[in-house]
């Protein structure tokens, strides 16, 4: 009788995968089966006809889950402070002194202070002449110097257009004012003044608005040309609207005198009247006074000791009554 188990399902699907029969009965081995008498015989594993086929797997896929969302970015830190300087006693920490060692050579050095002086108006002599104490760069610092304004002639004090060509300078440039000064090629004449352009605080160019009003003519002087073109201009307008002086001063026109109508032939002279004598001309007092200043830079009577000869040539306009003496 045989006494084997009967093969669960497992073991036959096992028997059927590896090709081996395998034997489940008590004091067997796996290789063979004991008959009745004793003897073994070997079975040649077959799978069996009536073997089920594998059952198919019936389990339910799984549900894909959804994505998670992606991680929050952590929060941003807080902006780095600068570190408080340590006190004046104590050493600031290594960290913070490389720090403050790297912003140091990134900042560019502040330019050095330096003390700054303007011209200042002391005096106004006439209508182009003025006193100021010097800059220290183009005048002599903290020193009372006359300046000539250039490319520009006034009237003379005492003649036609002269106090208001005073006027005007002292509107431009008020006493105790600051003056922007500029030389040009030749900085004194020969009589020690100072040659210069000058712009007043609100950036008017003084010379220029003097020669465009008509108080002072436009006037060139070389070899200091810089803006004789801009100053001509101005002048140049100023008479041709006749501006200032240029309508003032004109010349008056002299009324022409009638010619003389000699009286009738046959009317006898009258009685007791003396012979007609001519006129002596007044003597020039040769000798009294010194030579008038050659042609040159323009001269004012203020820059002149007292009168002068001047003849009828009279470059500098001196002579304000025509006597041949300038600056009586």
């Amino acid at each position: 009788m045989n006494r084997c188990r009967p093969l669960t399902t497992a073991v036959l699907a096992l028997t059927l995968t590896t090709g081996t029969a395998l034997a489940a009965c008590g004091g067997g081995n796996e290789a063979g089966e004991k008959n009745d008498g004793g003897a073994v015989t070997s079975q040649e594993t077959r799978p069996r006809e009536d073997t089920p086929p594998p059952r198919e797997d019936t389990t339910p896929p799984r549900e894909e889950t959804s994505p998670k969302p992606p991680p929050e970015p952590p929060p941003e830190p807080p902006p780095k402070r600068s570190p408080e300087p340590p006190p004046p006693n104590e050493p600031a920490p290594q960290g913070e002194r490389e720090e403050r060692e790297e912003e140091a050579e990134s900042e560019p050095p502040a330019p050095p202070v330096t003390e700054s002086r303007s011209t200042v108006v002391e005096r106004i002599v006439d209508g182009d002449t003025i006193e100021v104490s010097g800059d220290g760069e183009i005048l002599p610092r903290d020193s009372s110097l006359r300046v000539r304004l250039l490319a520009i002639d006034a009237p003379e004090e005492g003649t036609c257009y002269s106090d208001e060509a005073t006027a005007r300078l002292e509107q431009l440039l008020p006493v105790g004012s600051t003056v922007r000064i500029e030389r040009d090629k030749d900085l004194k004449d020969r009589y020690d003044r100072y040659l210069l352009y000058v712009w007043n605080e609100k950036g008017e160019f003084v010379n220029e608005s003097l020669a465009r009003t008509g108080h002072a003519e436009a006037v060139l002087f070389e070899p200091n040309d810089k803006h004789w073109p801009t100053i001509s201009q101005a002048g140049d307008a100023a008479e041709l609207n006749d501006s200032g002086l240029w309508s003032a001063c004109a010349p008056e026109t002299d009324t022409p005198t009638p010619p003389d109508t000699p009286p009738p032939a046959d009317t006898p002279p009258p009685p007791d009247t003396p012979p007609p004598a001519d006129t002596p001309e007044p003597a020039t007092p040769e000798g009294t006074y010194p030579p008038g200043p050659p042609p040159g830079p323009d001269l004012d009577c203020s820059d002149l000791p007292g009168p002068v000869m001047v003849g009828t040539d009279d470059p500098h306009r001196l002579d304000r009554d025509g006597d041949g003496i300038g600056c009586e």
